[in-house]
């Protein structure tokens, strides 16, 4: 397993906002995780990027506990997120978000930096390059030197990911990417997912509201419910679910 969650729970106070929550994710699986609103899907993402420390349990990145470490370490060892609402340097060019994230994997350190050595120009050479690669395999490389405040919605999205993706990262963690979409836009979005996890060789956990995204692009559909695990399994287990449908009609399945 590249990751893998064994009993993590989260409290707040009182509220148990997430309850031995055990989730496994293989090398280039692509995995949703469905729910309620307010049934713990992002505490899972923050627990699992360092945001939040598990009150309990721990979670395992190519068998190594991450549990404890900080953000920064965690996206250094291979995990990479999206959010919910869109979080771009807003006020920076499109290139620079690149370049931002892709500097996680430099090779140069601080005297390099200070002095500009050769090592320090040869690397941000290398890195401007690779940004502008993945900015045209995403279709973007025109928008370069745009802010990135000043992209369509939907553009903002792929920007997102693929700054994700200059970390060079194991595992994806997409939170809710079809959030604000048109139909148009999340028909484009879906093929772009099952690409990503093709040509990067990323393994993909992804929280969605939209079933026919997740249906159509999730191999295995893992479903909470106030904190709590209630069914998990292949998409077409997961329709007829008489759990899952309660969890989301709000009364039990006929």
């Amino acid at each position: 397993m590249i990751l893998e969650t064994r009993n993590i729970t989260m409290r707040f106070g009182g509220l148990v906002a997430v309850d031995k929550m055990n989730i496994q994710l293989g090398d280039s699986d692509l995995v949703g995780v469905i729910g309620p609103n307010g049934a713990g899907k992002t505490t899972i993402f923050n627990m699992i990027t360092g945001i939040y420390k598990p009150t309990e349990g721990d979670i395992f990145l190519n068998g190594q506990s991450v549990v404890g470490k900080h953000p920064a370490y965690i996206t250094q060892s291979g995990i990479a997120r999206t959010f919910q609402n869109i979080r771009l340097f807003k006020n920076l060019s499109v290139l620079d978000n690149i370049r931002l994230a892709a500097h996680s994997n430099t090779n140069y350190g601080l005297i390099a930096n200070i002095f500009k050595t050769k090592t320090y120009k040869l690397e941000e050479e290398r890195i401007k390059n690779e940004a502008f690669e993945l900015l045209k395999i995403f279709d973007l490389d025109k928008s370069a030197y745009q802010l990135s405040k000043n992209l369509p919605y939907g553009q903002q999205r792929r920007l997102e990911i693929a700054r994700a993706l200059a970390t060079k990262p194991k595992v994806l963690l997409l939170d809710e990417p079809a959030a604000g979409m048109n139909p148009n836009e999340t028909k484009e979005l879906s093929e772009l997912i099952k690409w990503v996890r093709k040509e990067f060789k990323v393994a993909i956990l992804l929280i969605e509201h939209d079933m026919k995204l997740v249906m159509n692009v999730c191999e295995r559909i893992y479903v909470v419910d106030y904190g709590v695990l209630i069914a998990q399994g292949a998409p077409s287990e997961i329709q007829n679910d008489p759990k899952v449908i309660e969890a989301y009609l709000g009364q039990e399945a006929p």
